[in-house]
């Protein structure tokens, strides 16, 4: 049994594509069966079963590869003992973002941690919530900073972390009949036509989830471009609703008022995910640590 046979079950499991795995392992697809194939020899047992949900762990295979988990758990743990000398630790992250958290938190975080690490290249995908979710459990992103507005029961496969409490408001341009006001009631906010920040062609996301329980819909853009999102309510074409933690960002712009849903609060929370099957490293875990240091410093309204 040798190491590289566990990193490369691990990133089986955690893809649930041996192509993909080879491609992140930096290795072709048949010598990464090769050595998966030589490891369930030595072992004898199979490890994996091909569905048509693509390769998944057997019984056996599920309780081999966490263990496998742990072994490497710790060998990062012996690694970070020598990495806390001068030398400058490199590599990358792959992040999945909540697009509301991209240009708030998220700058600070990044900003930090760039200065302590600039050897780590940092992959940021802003996307819809539903659609990350998606990714991570792929094996396409480490772990993500999400919104959910459902509640946060436990996951077969993925580990969720609240960060913090929010609710959403509604966020209208200023030539807008409700800009004058501080508040509207939530049947008036779905009166008007409203703007959805979708990823790729998807149109079922966390807010139009929370929403579709008080009322029917008019929605008249999905976008993911956030500039654009921004432009079309700045120009009165439609109304959003986004978390209140936002409000000061909105304020601080001439075209747009953020306001109050005065009847009904519109409850959701800020998490982090990630696969299960997924080995967190030191770096990931950094990451983490200073993504919840800025959520913490700021206070959010519950």
């Amino acid at each position: 049994m040798r190491l590289e046979q566990l990193y490369h079950i691990v990133a089986i499991a955690r893809t649930g594509s041996i192509s993909l795995a080879a491609e992140r392992n930096f290795i072709s697809q048949p010598a990464l069966s090769s050595s998966v194939s030589k490891l369930e020899t030595e072992l004898g047992a199979p490890l994996f079963k091909r569905s048509s949900q693509g390769v998944q762990p057997t019984e056996v295979g599920e309780a081999v590869i966490g263990k496998a988990m742990d072994v490497l758990d710790l060998l990062e743990d012996i690694r970070a003992l020598t990495r806390q000398s001068a030398q400058t630790p490199t590599g990358s992250l792959h992040l999945a973002v909540e697009p509301f958290l991209s240009n708030t938190i998220m700058v600070s975080t990044l900003t930090q941690f760039k200065h302590r690490h600039p050897g780590v290249d940092v992959l940021m995908k802003v996307g819809e919530s539903g659609n990350n979710l998606r990714d991570i459990a792929a094996g396409k992103a480490d772990f993500g900073v999400l919104m959910k507005t459902g509640p946060l029961s436990e996951d077969k496969d993925l580990s969720i972390r609240e960060l913090f409490k929010d609710r959403l408001m509604l966020l209208v341009g200023r030539d807008s009949e409700l800009a004058a006001r501080k508040s509207a009631t939530l049947a008036e906010a779905i009166e008007q036509p409203l703007v959805l920040y979708n990823t790729e062609f998807v149109t079922d996301c966390e807010v139009s989830s929370l929403l579709k329980r008080h009322g029917e819909l008019k929605v008249a853009y999905r976008l993911d471009s956030i500039p654009m999102f921004e432009k079309v309510i700045s120009l009165n074409q439609g109304a959003a609703f986004v978390p209140r933690f936002m409000q000061d960002y909105f304020r601080s712009r001439p075209d747009m008022v953020p306001l109050d849903i005065s009847d009904v609060r519109l409850d959701i929370s800020i998490v982090m995910a990630w696969s299960k099957r997924h080995h967190l490293s030191r770096i990931e875990k950094e990451m983490m640590d200073t993504i919840r240091s800025f959520c913490t410093m700021n206070e959010f309204a519950g």
